[in-house]
């Protein structure tokens, strides 16, 4: 911003001036280093030379002639030199006034009151900045999160198994950080403030003052994320995290926000400081405890695991590359879900067909699953495990490019189903899923009891 500028230099005051115009003033000797200036959004008046984006390489500033007393026509005392950048100001800022129009009055010197932050107001410091940004990341992180899982991986199953993958981590955190600052700029224009924000007792005004708006506040998210974070990119984002640390330490603006915003800090109280350091406590806390699942996931992922069937207590040694988690399906019956990058295998059985034929069950349940899944009407056989199964192959319903192969095998009273789904749009008969087949089949006995539990649906 380039207009606005007044100076005050003796009875000499003048403005609105653009910042040409200011250097143009210097260079005819009408102002000087020490002449006081200020503009709309500045706390003080202050000398020229205090103020950065006044100063142009290359810029001479004469010395300023000071009044030492009486002095004849021929005297030889020389005149003082140009204060130095760190000297102290020869004219201290007076106090502020109300006055609409500091120009009319014979008052001393003000700072204009309109749109101005309250007197003694402090900019907020790096660490109390640093902790509001790190609980802010983090609490909007979690409607983000939810966002991708709940609506993205719905419309695009694929993702969802991928965001299931501990693989997956790294480049989820990057994916999830610009929509969490989406989301707190949405918060910030409901609500004035943010979490973090209000937690640490800081406030985000425009310059001219006021509160900005949502776009205004996306805007400022967006420079963050570029500047400030770093795009979310390891170890890009502590040079750059540091680089605007070290700004604010020094008593600059952050460069997202320089002659756009002043973030300022209220005070703190007992109630406050003890809120926000509860608050940091439980935000390290859950960090720990996500830490450590994604760990013991991990591990399970990459190293595989030891699965027992809850019906037969039979146990599986399921190879690397898998998850497991356990489900209900629409009819609140339990079912087992395994799934990896590209495929989701769901294990389940119905009990009660003592009296119902392998090949019955295969026509009556093509039939039963029909609005979900398209299969073959006919069966071909296929050997689990030295046992006789039926194999069919089909698509999802609503997505043709979702294959489907369902494994069906009866044991005693029982009959036990494997239904694969494959997400990358190729068939999820493939040898490691064969090998999961055989596993898990591997844990029905060849004779289940009459007396065994009733099972489930799929």
């Amino acid at each position: 911003m380039d207009e606005g500028w007044w100076y005050a230099q003796g009875e000499d005051k003048g403005g609105p001036l653009s910042i040409a115009q200011v250097h143009a003033l210097v260079r005819a000797g009408t102002i000087g280093a020490q002449t006081l200036v200020w503009r709309p959004g500045r706390l003080t008046w202050n000398p020229l030379h205090e103020v950065a984006e006044l100063m142009q390489p290359g810029l001479r500033m004469e010395p300023v002639l000071l009044d030492f007393g009486p002095a004849t026509a021929h005297s030889t005392r020389p005149a003082p030199p140009l204060p130095e950048l760190d000297a102290e100001p020869v004219f201290a800022p007076r106090a502020a006034r109300t006055d609409a129009d500091p120009w009319l009055s014979d008052a001393p010197l003000e700072t204009p009151a309109p749109r101005q932050r309250a007197p003694g107001l402090p900019p907020a410091g790096p660490w109390r900045r640093f902790f509001a940004r790190l609980f802010d990341v983090w609490t909007m992180a979690i409607p983000a999160g939810f966002f991708l899982g709940a609506v993205v991986a719905r419309i695009w199953p694929a993702f969802g198994l991928w965001m299931e993958s501990p693989s997956s981590t790294p480049a989820l955190g990057v994916i999830i950080l610009p929509l969490a600052l989406v989301f707190e700029a949405v918060f910030f224009g409901l609500f004035g403030t943010t979490l973090g924000k209000l937690m640490f007792g800081i406030r985000v005004t425009l310059r001219d003052g006021g509160r900005p708006n949502f776009l205004q506040y996306l805007g400022r998210a967006a420079w963050v994320y570029l500047s400030g974070l770093g795009l979310g990119i390891p170890f890009v984002t502590l040079i750059t995290m540091g680089r605007q640390f070290f700004e604010v330490k020094d008593g600059r603006p952050a460069t997202y926000d320089q002659n756009r915003y002043l973030v300022q800090a209220s005070g703190t109280g007992v109630l406050r400081t003890g809120l926000a350091t509860l608050a940091l406590a439980g935000l390290t806390a859950g960090l720990v405890f996500v830490n450590q699942r994604e760990t013991a996931r991990s591990v399970r992922y990459y190293a595989g695991f030891e699965w027992t069937n809850p019906a037969t207590q039979l146990r599986a040694d399921i190879p690397r590359g898998w998850q497991y988690r356990q489900e209900a399906n629409d009819t609140g019956d339990v079912v087992h879900t395994f799934y990896s990058d590209t495929v989701i295998a769901v294990f389940a059985f119905e009990g009660g067909m003592e009296r119902v034929s392998l090949d019955d069950y295969q026509r009556v349940w093509t039939m039963a699953v029909r609005p979900s899944m398209e299969l073959d009407q006919r069966a071909r056989p296929i050997n689990v495990k030295g046992r006789l199964g039926l194999q069919m192959k089909g698509a999802m319903a609503k997505d043709a490019s979702q294959h489907v192969d369902a494994t069906l095998l009866k044991s005693g009273a029982q009959v036990w189903r494997m239904v694969m789904v494959g997400t990358s749009g190729r068939d999820p008969d493939t040898a490691a899923t064969t090998a999961l087949r055989e596993l898990l089949f591997q844990t029905v006995p060849a004779a289940a009891p009459d007396s065994a539990p009733r099972g489930n649906t799929i």
